[in-house]
């Protein structure tokens, strides 16, 4: 149906969890491109809410109907998983431009909307149309509505690349408690560390925010929460590809030892550089996070609280490395990986790859096997410490000890670059989409210190 039909992009393409695939909202529907589907069943529409559905129809609208009736024509449809009747020119343009897949089934009958002067209006499972002398048939625009709604919240409906919701880093000393409502007497779920990305993920009234952090959903005390200001860039005179540079996201101390009770060499303010030579395990200050930084000058800083402020650019390939087609570059110092195509560099971006003890292993491989959306059960190497882990998208596996390349819907731009997973290569959502398109079973990696 095009622009013509479905109207202008209203968002980015974003992820939210359990929608089955990546979302990008338009004027008259959001659209869902499910990556385990071959085309054209890979885009659907995304259902409509029940209660955005009841708003507009009314209780007689939506009451079911035994069929066709003697009235309705000849072309007239009856569904009986709904109880409804499509006809006329709202069922030509249902049928030309998707059918069940984009709109699905009819939930009304046809009524006189007063709130669309007067438009004959139809509701459907994922989406309204409307037809009217003046334009003809139409897909009502809900996206522009949802767009108004969800500018100042969801980054994806801003001119900015999207980022699955507003970042925030926690500002808690002693970590701040993730439960699962939005009481102090709701579960507690996890506890975030200082310094932990959390992703709100709606609007939020009052002192309680949703949203969800190192892949656990819940709800956080407002107070605690900061604003992820960018880190200075590191100029590119400056830059040594030979070790990993950075710089910390906050009041964060140098310690003799990787560990809370070791002695403090020093205290680091916000945005004060460090150069790390290795990552190694040490205190497990929370749950499934014991990666500390060994900096250049002897001492050790809790990972979470350092960030990569290096370019993000192509290094020169190393003189081993595939020199024709397509294949994939794997820097693990610099936490970054390129696209090439023979010498050519096609798109660098950050990655985060395996952490000490789970170190992603270097050497040659190509993709083994891909899965569009992949749940990762406890004991994958993907699932990393929880029990499962849903809505893996983009899951391109290259060992078969469960190594792969994936979205990792629970890491942000502000915190990827650094070592973290289990050995998988974790992806932001755009990279994870370029991969999949741009690579196929076969397609070599090249995976280096």
């Amino acid at each position: 149906g095009g622009e013509a039909i479905f109207g202008p992009p209203q968002s980015e393409e974003r992820y939210a969890e359990g929608a089955g695939g990546v979302l990008q909202t338009f004027s008259g529907i959001t659209l869902v491109f499910d990556p385990t589907q071959a085309a054209p069943l890979d885009i659907r529409g995304q259902a409509l809410a029940p209660e955005v559905r009841d708003a507009i129809a009314s209780a007689s609208a939506r009451q079911p109907v035994a069929g066709c009736g003697a009235s309705d024509g000849l072309d007239c449809r009856f569904f009986p998983e709904t109880g409804h009747t499509l006809a006329g020119n709202l069922a030509l343009f249902w049928a030309s431009y998707g059918a069940d897949a984009i709109f699905g089934l009819p939930v009304s009958e046809p009524f006189r909307d007063a709130a669309s002067d007067g438009a004959t209006t139809q509701v459907f499972q994922r989406a309204i149309l409307e037809e009217s002398e003046a334009i003809g048939v139409r897909l009502r625009p809900l996206g522009e509505e949802e767009a108004v709604a969800s500018a100042m919240v969801d980054p994806a409906f801003q001119p900015a690349p999207p980022t699955a919701g507003t970042a925030f880093l926690v500002g808690a000393d002693d970590g701040l408690r993730l439960r699962s409502g939005p009481s102090m007497d709701a579960e507690m779920v996890a506890l975030l560390p200082e310094n932990a990305e959390f992703i709100a993920a709606t609007p939020w009234e009052g002192g309680w925010v949703p949203g969800y952090a190192d892949g656990y959903a819940g709800w956080v005390a407002a107070d605690f929460l900061l604003e992820a200001p960018p880190l200075p860039p590191l100029d590119l005179a400056d830059w040594n590809p030979l070790v990993w540079q950075g710089a910390s996201l906050g009041e964060t101390n140098i310690r003799v030892e990787p560990s809370t009770r070791a002695r403090v060499i020093e205290e680091l303010q916000y945005g004060d550089p460090v150069t790390v030579t290795a990552w190694v395990a040490g205190e497990e200050v929370y749950k499934g996070a014991d990666l500390w930084a060994k900096l250049d000058d002897g001492g050790y800083v809790y990972a979470r609280n350092i960030g990569r402020n290096a370019p993000v650019a192509p290094l020169p390939p190393p003189a081993d490395a595939p020199t024709f087609g397509k294949w994939i570059d794997i820097n693990l110092t610099q936490q970054l990986i390129t696209a090439y195509d023979g010498q050519t560099p096609v798109r660098t971006v950050e990655t985060t790859t395996g952490m000490a003890g789970w170190e992603t292993p270097p050497g040659f491989y190509q993709i083994l096997s891909r899965v569009g959306n992949e749940t990762m059960t406890s004991g994958a190497i993907g699932a990393e410490h929880h029990y499962k882990l849903e809505d893996v998208l983009f899951t391109q596996y290259f060992t078969d000890r469960g190594h792969a390349l994936h979205f990792a819907w629970w890491r942000t731009e502000e915190t990827i670059g650094r070592p973290g997973s289990h050995g998988c290569i974790n992806l932001l959502l755009d990279d994870a989409r370029f991969f999949w398109d741009w690579a196929t079973i076969g397609t070599p990696i090249y995976i280096h210190a």
